[in-house]
């Protein structure tokens, strides 16, 4: 999952982006604001997902109403492998930074 990460600075009346300080979430006026004001150095990671047994599809939701310029990042398919079977759990730092490398 990616955080929008900002400094008490502000910009453009807007919190500057900082990957140094702690993650916060943004509105969605802001992320509106910021995709459109800089869009090459925003990027917006969808990571939706839902229990398996949920009638929701998080890729369906998500080709149907996205935010603009976002992408899709399907945690089924990045998730590392565990042990005991546990589902989900954090891929490595080189598995994680290929699917990344996709968009």
């Amino acid at each position: 999952m990616h955080f929008l990460r900002a400094s008490k600075r502000h910009a453009y009346g807007l919190r500057r982006m900082s990957s140094t300080t702690t993650p916060y979430l943004v509105t969605p006026k802001e992320v509106s604001e910021l995709t459109r004001s800089n869009p090459i150095s925003v990027s917006v990671l969808d990571s939706s997902w839902f229990m398996p047994d949920s009638p929701r599809k998080a890729k369906d939701e998500f080709l149907a109403k996205r935010i603009p310029t976002a992408q899709y990042l399907d945690l089924d398919e990045v998730a590392s492998d565990h042990e005991l079977g546990l589902k989900h759990m954090m891929p490595d730092p080189k598995t994680f930074a290929e699917a990344c490398g996709m968009f």
